[in-house]
């Protein structure tokens, strides 16, 4: 099949595209709120049930990659229809398992699903839309990814409260059926290459990918399992690399990653989500222990920097088509720094202030509006633009793969320093009072200033690229 040179209006397109994409995300978090209703259910404990979180990531961040190169392979159409209906099914196993093993399973399932969705919707976007709206499209994209991560915990403890834990499930079904519709009949397939697939690789790139995600989480546990992991990964990382060097069609060319703008893209990606899922992470925690609030306030509260997002996001894709990148996303990154150190001043010089929520949402919106989406927007326009076109779901996965490590880390590290920090400041480990809340103020001011270190060196590493105006590349390419 002839690579298409059919133009689909954005408007048209990316609603379709972006139902797999928000499900795919929002399922990562959705759950996150209705844990421990979950465990009371399935007579398990907090430490079991964390798994239903857990194995989602892990297997998302171990075939995301290969969902690209099927895609590429196969068709892209044809690889999210299919990763669409194995998110059905899972949706639907996961609504009615009788016991934790199962649900855990089907959660499985879910994320061998939203691999494929994750690495083709986007892919089909840039696929079939003009060149120089493609800022636009990935603006609006990074939001629909952002806005379902956090609009998952608000609308999973809506529905677990006054619907019950099932339908955080079931409310997939539904929706992924229309999406699959649609697909069908607005989005004409991809060119299909047909080559013969690099099994090897597959392989050594999900031991890899599910070695170094597993192996992180457990060793910020202190557990020495997780050393074994990360060492494990290393060495099947190395054994992919010989493989993919030496392969006719190998999985991921190593080319790709030898593009600058590709590999500083998808590190200083990975560096900011991290920064943007600690903070995440970090303030339900303190909304609830602190503050007191019930997990719904709590959720409406979380869906503030989405809606940030949502305003920002085509306004940030309009400039990304405009501006170097290699300025704008380090300017963003900069920024994201900036307001997650004033979030922790705000913890640490002016406690007092931090119970007041209007001066945690205005940091919280600046970093989410205008510094986060900056970077995200004109980074994945400027990625996706590097990539070759043959090899555009690839990168895509790549991208979503930096995403969900970052994710990874982000919650590992954050809670992990937190708790250290906690324990240093509170060494009698007090529960209530002046004492607990003091403590807890500095801690969570200690993590932030230590992540916004990380967002600075995601903005050296974003400088490093090579500088170009977005749309000027465009019109070359057209």
């Amino acid at each position: 099949m002839k690579e298409t040179s059919l133009i689909i209006p954005l408007r048209k397109i990316l609603p379709i595209t972006a139902i797999g994409t928000f499900m795919s995300a929002m399922d990562g978090s959705i759950v996150n709120i209705s844990l421990f209703t979950i465990a009371g259910a399935l007579n398990t404990n907090m430490e079991g049930v964390r798994w239903v979180t857990i194995i989602y990531l892990l297997v998302i961040s171990s075939l995301i990659g290969i969902g690209g190169s099927l895609g590429d392979n196969y068709g892209r159409k044809k690889i999210f229809q299919l990763g669409m209906l194995l998110f059905i099914l899972g949706s639907f196993f996961c609504a009615f398992s009788p016991t934790l093993e199962i649900l855990v399973l089907s959660r499985a399932l879910q994320a061998i699903g939203a691999a494929g969705l994750m690495a083709n919707g986007l892919a089909l976007v840039i696929t079939y839309v003009e060149p120089s709206v493609r800022g636009r499209a990935i603006g609006i994209n990074s939001l629909v990814v952002a806005s379902a991560l956090s609009t998952g915990p608000a609308l999973g403890g809506i529905l677990t409260r006054y619907v019950g834990w099932p339908s955080i499930f079931l409310i997939n079904i539904p929706i992924g059926f229309l999406g699959i519709l649609l697909v069908q009949y607005f989005i004409p397939e991809t060119s299909e290459k047909r080559y013969k697939l690099d099994f090897g690789g597959m392989v050594t790139f999900i031991i890899t990918a599910f070695s170094l995600v597993q192996g992180i989480l457990t060793l910020f546990k202190g557990e020495l399992i997780g050393g074994i992991l990360i060492m494990l990964a290393l060495v099947c990382g190395f054994i992919f690399i010989r493989i993919e060097s030496n392969h006719t069609t190998p999985m991921i060319s190593i080319d790709i990653l030898r593009d600058k703008t590709i590999l500083t893209g998808i590190i200083s990606s990975f560096l900011c989500y991290m920064v943007y899922y600690s903070v995440v992470f970090l303030l339900p925690f303190y909304y609830q222990e602190v503050l007191l609030f019930a997990p719904d306030q709590t959720g409406i509260l979380m869906v503030v920097p989405p809606l940030a997002m949502a305003v920002m996001g085509p306004f940030a894709g309009f400039f990304a088509e405009r501006i170097d990148a290699k300025r704008s996303t380090s300017f963003g990154a900069v920024m994201l720094s900036f307001f997650v150190l004033s979030l922790a001043f705000l913890f640490t010089i002016f406690p007092n202030n931090s119970r007041e929520i209007v001066f945690i949402l205005v940091p919280l919106v600046a970093f989410s509006a205008g510094s986060l989406t900056t970077f995200t927007v004109s980074n994945g326009t400027s990625v996706m633009n590097a990539a070759p076109k043959g090899d555009v779901s690839v990168v895509t996965g790549l991208v979503g793969l930096s995403r969900n490590i970052g994710f990874a880390l982000g919650t590992t590290i954050s809670s992990s320093f937190f708790a250290l920090f906690f324990l240093i400041n509170n060494p009698n480990n007090i529960t209530l009072g002046v004492t607990f809340i003091s403590s807890y103020y500095i801690s969570l001011g200690q993590t932030f200033i230590l992540f916004s270190i990380f967002a600075l060196l995601g903005a050296i590493i974003s400088y490093l690229r090579s500088s170009d105006k977005i749309v000027e590349k465009n019109k070359s390419t057209t």
